[in-house]
């Protein structure tokens, strides 16, 4: 029997640390290099929102949703006012100080770093060694697949509020990306509801979690495809992420990297300078003296000394804090310059598309001016053959034998009738205004059309006139 792996991954809180908050805060991404779905604030909720619908290239072929809209944020941000603001309003009525109060709950949570604002799961039927093979068709059942597995999920964790969730299709591996709202209800301090991850999502909980999800989905899968697959162990411990980062601000973040090499540097000479000052330290502690009085005696150089020993301890834990923050945005510029990559020859590959699709349409524009032409001289020569045709006709009912000129008369009175000539066309052959050559009959046609245009033009007038006049009081 074959068997598939089964991944979920829900955001873990890497990121908790102090220095990573400040990083995640202060850095240009606004996030730090740890792996991690948990969505703290707005600028990461953008984030999931710009990778889940392809906003950085408006390309949503193989990308399907099952809940919510195109717009993660919106959805998120409706989700607040509609589950929170009746507890939001209860908490202000109980506040006698208006700055206790809360405007935005969603903002606030976005503002506070002890808070996720959001969770997103991602789940993984399957491998790419597995799906590599499979042809369209057969991907696009996973869609209903995890429908079904989302609708577990809904019913497994009902205080897990599901506002969207889409299946990406156009990646080597299909998976989906849900994104929810975990609600505690009757909480004793702050509002009576409030978005609490830790309440929703404990250990033991998330064990249960998985392995029921893990059952559903492998049988929704067998249904849908009509197999007997089986899934493989779980992996302890393995809770990896399909981490696709966005790129923001690619020059900023280079620049940012090559700081962080002089940082590097200097960081070092100051570890070697702090060194230094222990060694310093230890033998400055040596060699006091003394007091007759209990403890030991510090003369002024002593003393100047050992606060400058000091001033350096308390800077070591600033410049590893900064070290952390360094080693942080390395990783994080790292990410995107992989993404960049890759985008990039994503990028080259649609300018070569284009390239070739506008040699083709240059080849088209080419054929239709050889085709028009062809039609334009088709046209001249239909033209000319009628032009001749009407020459003829003139000369024949203006003839000087009144037998030929009554048979002409006649033939040119039917083509007429039959609207094979124009009623200008049968008064220039009937009278040519100047001579009964071909030349000359093309001259009269194009008098007596220029002639019925005037005379044309005069009747507007005249009417316009008229209707004024109708209108005078």
């Amino acid at each position: 029997m074959s068997e598939l792996p089964y991944s979920f991954h829900l955001g873990r809180n890497k990121n908790r640390t102090t220095s990573s908050r400040n990083n995640a805060k202060n850095n240009l991404s606004k996030s730090t290099s740890l792996a991690n779905n948990g969505i703290q604030n707005y600028q990461q909720l953008s984030k999931v929102n710009n990778h889940d619908f392809r906003k950085y290239d408006q390309d949503t072929r193989g990308i399907y949703t099952l809940k919510g809209t195109n717009d993660v944020v919106n959805d998120v941000k409706n989700f607040y006012k509609k589950e929170f603001e009746e507890a939001r309003l209860e908490y202000n009525n109980k506040q006698s100080r208006p700055s206790r109060r809360i405007d935005d709950y969603f903002q606030n949570v976005s503002d506070d770093e002890k808070r996720d604002l959001a969770c997103e799961i991602i789940i993984e039927l399957g491998n790419i060694e597995f799906w590599d093979s499979k042809d369209k068709d057969y991907r696009e059942k996973m869609v209903n697949v995890y429908f079904e597995n989302m609708k577990c999920l809904e019913k497994l964790v009902p205080e897990f509020k599901i506002t969207n969730a889409v299946v990406h299709l156009d990646e080597r591996s299909p998976h989906m990306h849900i994104v929810g709202v975990p609600v505690k209800d009757g909480c004793k301090t702050g509002l009576s509801k409030q978005a609490n991850k830790s309440f929703v999502f404990t250990k033991d909980r998330l064990e249960q979690i998985q392995d029921v999800m893990r059952d559903n989905c492998i049988k929704e899968f067998n249904k849908a495809y009509d197999e007997n697959y089986s899934l493989k162990e779980k992996e302890k411990g393995r809770n990896h992420d399909i981490h696709v980062k966005d790129m923001i601000n690619y020059k900023e973040l280079k620049n940012e990297l090559d700081q962080n090499k002089k940082s590097i540097e200097k960081n070092n000479d100051k570890i070697k300078s702090i060194n230094k000052s222990a060694t310093d330290l230890k033998e400055l502690l040596d060699n006091l003296e003394e007091s007759r009085f209990g403890g030991y005696k510090l003369n002024n150089q002593q003393k100047q000394r050992l606060k400058g020993l000091l001033k350096d301890v308390e800077s070591l834990t600033d410049y590893f804090d900064n070290y952390r923050n360094i080693i942080n945005n390395i990783a994080t510029i790292n990410d995107d310059l992989e993404y960049q990559r890759k985008e990039t020859k994503i990028l080259g590959n649609k300018v070569n598309s284009l390239e070739v699709d506008n040699k083709k349409l240059k080849t088209e524009l080419e054929n239709q001016k050889n085709s028009n032409s062809l039609l334009k001289s088709l046209i001249n020569a239909r033209n000319d053959e009628h032009l001749n045709l009407i020459t003829h006709l003139a000369q024949g009912v203006n003839s000087k034998n009144s037998y030929t000129s009554d048979i002409y008369r006649k033939v040119s009175n039917k083509f007429k009738e039959k609207r094979l000539i124009s009623k200008n066309e049968h008064r220039v052959i009937l009278r040519p205004l100047f001579g009964i050559s071909k030349s000359e009959i093309e001259r009269a046609l194009h008098h007596i059309n220029q002639e019925m245009e005037e005379q044309a033009e005069e009747f507007y007038n005249q009417r316009m006139n008229s209707n004024e006049n109708d209108y005078v009081l």
